[in-house]
C-alpha cells in the first residue's frame, strides 16, 4: 500500500514556498499531494481560520474535509486560487494598516514561467535580478500600486501545474520591464 505522510509533505512544501517569498525569483519543485500540485499548496496554506477561493478547475472538496477552510468571494478570501490574473489585483484584498496581514495571497497556476522579463529589486534579492514572469504590463504597474504602501499588498505565487515548479512574488518587491 502506498502512503503519503500529508505532515512530512506539507513541511517540505512550506520550506519551498517560504524560499521563493524571501529570495524572489528563486524557482522551486514541490511535492504532489493527491495526484495534485495545487492540492498540495492548498493543504500547505489552508486551515480553520482561513478562506479561500479557488477559481481553477481543480476539485477542493478533499482539501475541505481536511482543512474545514471555507470558500469565500474575491473581495474578501484569504488565498485565491487562479489561472489568470486578469483584473484580480484591482479586487482583492489587500490589508488595512492595523492589520495588514488581512490581505490576500494569490496562488496563480500557469503552463510555464514563460513571458515577461522583469527586474526585480527589495530584499532578498542582491542589487537585482532579471527573471521571467508569466505575467504583462499592466500586471506590473497594478502590482507595484498595490505594494505600495509596505506593509500592505499582496504576496503572489506561480504555480507551474505541469512540473510543480513554484516562483513567487512578494510585497516588498519591486518590479520593472527589463
Amino acid at each position: 500500500m502506498n502512503t503519503t505522510d500529508i505532515e512530512q509533505n506539507n513541511r517540505e512544501n512550506f520550506r519551498c514556498l517560504l524560499d521563493t517569498f524571501s529570495m524572489p525569483g528563486t524557482v522551486k519543485n514541490i511535492n504532489k499531494l493527491f495526484d495534485s500540485y495545487t492540492l498540495a499548496i492548498a493543504s500547505v496554506l489552508l486551515y480553520s481560520e482561513v478562506t479561500y477561493l479557488n477559481l481553477t478547475k481543480e476539485d477542493f472538496s478533499i482539501i475541505d474535509a481536511i482543512t474545514n477552510s471555507k470558500e469565500s468571494t474575491v473581495e474578501e478570501t484569504d488565498y485565491l486560487f487562479c489561472d489568470s490574473l486578469k483584473d484580480v489585483l484591482r479586487v482583492i484584498k489587500k490589508g488595512t494598516h492595523l492589520n495588514p496581514d488581512y490581505s490576500c495571497t494569490i496562488i496563480c497556476l500557469c503552463d510555464s514561467f514563460d513571458g515577461e522579463n522583469i527586474t526585480l529589486r527589495g530584499p532578498g534579492i542582491n542589487n537585482q535580478r532579471d527573471e521571467n514572469y508569466p505575467v504583462n504590463k499592466e500586471f506590473i504597474e497594478e502590482f507595484n500600486n498595490n505594494n505600495i504602501s509596505y506593509p500592505l499588498g499582496n504576496e503572489i505565487v506561480f504555480l507551474n501545474k505541469n512540473n510543480g515548479q513554484i516562483k513567487s512574488l512578494c510585497r516588498t518587491t519591486k518590479l520593472e520591464i527589463a
